[in-house]
């Protein structure tokens, strides 16, 4: 085995271990996902280990590649590698669950959205922003379940970007997507993200 490899494999289950052990023993809250924000920016500085020579960039035809790098049998703490051309936005959206999202390369503006109703309308959101934070190298944000936003790539080259869910996208039945200039929303599945599994750290 291929050392590289091998550093890979530690790595990363290390980093899983320690980032489960967290939310099982903590809950889904503002600090535990700031604990598992640090640990995956561990695991983010170590961006050698995961290059495009075993992840290759998308090409001119593909608008991204997301690679599942690691999750539990039942689809739980989903981590994924994320490179993205610099088109975009995506559309507004929350996850239905908590998410945490850490740079290794290029930089991708998060827009963060606040909801100004109470939920209770179906169909219906007023949302306003909250604020923007570009990640770069060494950069994170952590999202608790119900926080919305939306990202952009602004680098001129391709995205390198670590993507941890609590539940991978598959399992991402009751996400929103909202039309921020109709003040509408409607679920859709995580399903939809085509997902490259053939790369995963065993």
């Amino acid at each position: 085995m291929q050392t590289s490899t091998l550093k890979r494999q530690m790595a990363v289950a290390d980093s899983m271990r320690k980032i489960r052990h967290i939310i099982n023993y903590q809950g889904v809250t503002s600090a535990s996902l700031e604990q598992v924000k640090d640990t995956l920016l561990v695991l983010a500085a170590q961006a050698e280990l995961f290059g495009p020579a075993d992840y290759p960039t998308p090409t001119t035809e593909e608008y991204g590649k997301v690679y599942l790098l690691r999750d539990d049998d039942d689809g739980r703490f989903a981590l994924y590698l994320v490179s993205s051309h610099p088109v975009g936005p995506s559309p507004i959206h929350d996850h239905g669950t908590w998410a945490v999202i850490a740079g290794l390369a290029g930089e991708e503006e998060n827009t963060v959205y606040k909801r100004l109703d109470d939920g209770q309308q179906p169909g219906q959101a007023n949302l306003k922003i909250d604020y923007k934070i570009t990640l770069g190298q060494g950069d994170a944000i952590a999202l608790m379940p119900d926080d919305i936003h939306h990202i952009v790539t602004t680098s001129e080259e391709p995205t390198r970007h670590f993507h941890l869910y609590g539940k991978g996208f598959i399992q991402q039945t009751d996400r929103l997507e909202f039309n921020l200039e109709e003040g509408t929303t409607k679920s859709v599945s995580g399903a939809f993200v085509p997902v490259d599994t053939s790369r995963r750290v065993e």
